[in-house]
């Protein structure tokens, strides 16, 4: 079916169809609305089904019986369109307008981006040298030990931020310091710590408890002051200590024996010291391997033209909002949506904050994109067994039978379909990224070998498809569809099993 289309460029990468519908195309469409409403309705005067188009027509307007069909015929005439004008979406077309007499679709298609990227082959950026401060080691060594510390019994007279256990009876004096039946405390085995800074009322008990020594008894008396919010203001109070027993908050110091008890590769204290630097080491030089790959990035981007559809932000988008979600869920919180909801937050207001980010990591992904195709970086049979191998980790040595026969099973379904796909891309990005830093270090790297019938992207080089391919199987199609449900489930519950 041969259908009239008049295109109309747009900018950053969109093309706008204009998709006329034929008039006896139109009509045989309003004709059979008129027998779906003819059959759902009754008109007066007519059986159900029976009524004449032009009494339906009179009856329920143009515009309803337009309703009937627009949504369905407008993703016909699109995909036709597609396929006539030669078109390859690079993502969901979008519904701007629709006219009527004659019945006209517009349209804007999402076209796949286009990238220039400069010369990346002569980028060169410095790279940070890094080195474990001592402070930051002996700050490591310091939380262990915190994690170590705690309250121990000692035998020396009692201080500030002691715990001691007491029993103490408070009583009311009379005038002439006789005691009265008012008791102001009565409490046995009670654990209280003196505070210098914060002392409890009244002024001076906190004081009078410094100095004991486990068994040691005490009697003082301490006025309560005038001004006090207490109902003993004013009175004058003598109170009977009797302490069992104080304890000290200790920090142990880092011996052997302590080294030991952290793991089982420790042996001595200078194990322990050994692996917090060279832990820090790593992290260190794992920052600054991020940071130098950051900074060749974004001069990379710097230095290309890039030129990319508005719905190519959109999906990388819904491609971050997916991965935060499946985050959130690895962390115990039931999705995305759950934790907008603990934090008051929509969700259009969040996928809103991540678009700055989005477009940013689109950019980037693109430039790396073009140049894994300029530098035919592919990835070979055995690097993607290998990488699916690393993504199931060892079977358990008392494995049985069932459980390895399902995990080969499993793996050579992960070998096909999307999780290929997946995986492939996975590996040409870090090859990529790999190359981009040796030629930042100006190491010599050769020339990619020219172009032969050898050379041809394959399924798996990222070249040979489009990036929505991943994404949207039928990409011509106006309206997203749900991928099937992966055999490779059944699979996983056996080698789990």
């Amino acid at each position: 079916m041969s259908i009239k289309i008049t295109r109309e460029e747009k900018e950053h990468r969109q093309l706008g169809l204009v998709i006329e519908v034929d008039e006896a195309r139109f009509q045989q469409e309003m004709q059979k609305a008129a027998r779906k409403v003819a059959n759902q309705y009754k008109i007066p005067g007519f059986r159900k089904g029976k009524a004449p188009y032009n009494i339906i027509l009179r009856h329920f307007g143009v515009g309803a019986l337009v309703e009937e069909f627009v949504d369905d015929l407008g993703q016909e005439m699109y995909k036709t369109a597609l396929e006539q004008e030669e078109i390859e979406p690079y993502g969901i077309g979008s519904m701007d307008n629709i006219e009527m007499d004659p019945l006209r679709y517009h349209v804007t298609v999402p076209l796949v981006p286009e990238v220039k990227v400069g010369d990346y082959r002569s980028l060169r950026v410095e790279e940070k040298s890094v080195e474990v401060d001592e402070a930051e080691v002996q700050a490591r060594i310091d939380q262990i030990l915190e994690r170590e510390s705690g309250y121990q019994d000692v035998t020396r007279p009692s201080e500030y931020g002691d715990l001691m256990t007491v029993d103490v009876k408070a009583v009311v004096l009379d005038a002439d310091g006789n005691e009265t039946d008012t008791v102001v405390l009565d409490e046995t085995d009670w654990d209280i710590t003196p505070d210098e800074e914060n002392p409890m009322e009244p002024a001076g008990f906190d004081a009078a408890l410094l100095g004991l020594t486990p068994g040691d008894e005490k009697t003082f008396e301490i006025d309560w002051p005038e001004d006090s919010p207490s109902m003993y203001a004013g009175e004058r109070v003598r109170f009977q200590v009797k302490l069992h027993g104080t304890q000290a908050y200790a920090t142990p110091e880092l011996t052997d024996e302590l080294a030991q008890s952290v793991g089982p590769d420790f042996e001595t204290a200078d194990d322990l010291i050994a692996r917090i630097r060279e832990n820090l080491q790593e992290e260190l030089s794992g920052e600054a391997e991020d940071e130098f790959l950051d900074s060749i990035m974004e001069q990379l981007v710097e230095m290309s033209e890039i030129d990319f559809p508005p719905a190519a932000v959109e999906m990388q988008l819904d491609q971050m909002m997916q991965t935060m979600d499946y985050r959130f869920r690895q962390m115990g919180i039931q999705g995305l949506d759950a934790f907008l909801e603990m934090t008051n937050q929509t969700a259009e207001a969040y996928r809103e904050e991540q678009r700055e980010e989005a477009e940013k990591v689109l950019q980037r992904n693109l430039v790396l994109g073009e140049i894994a195709v300029a530098e035919k970086v592919k990835a070979t049979d055995e690097e993607i067994e290998e990488q699916i191998g690393v993504m199931f980790g060892e079977l358990d040595e008392d494995a049985t039978e069932e459980q390895i026969e399902a995990r080969k099973r499993l793996v050579e379904i992960m070998k096909e379909g999307s999780t290929r796909m997946s995986v492939v891309e996975q590996i040409v990005t870090e090859k990529t990224f790999t190359l981009l830093k040796a030629l930042a270090r100006g190491e010599d790297i050769p020339l990619p070998a020219g172009d032969d019938e050898n050379d041809a992207p394959d399924a798996d080089s990222p070249a040979s498809e489009e990036p929505v391919a991943a994404e949207n199987e039928d990409a011509s199609e106006p309206t997203a569809q749900a991928a099937d449900d992966s055999p490779a489930e059944d699979v996983v519950a056996e080698v789990e099993g």
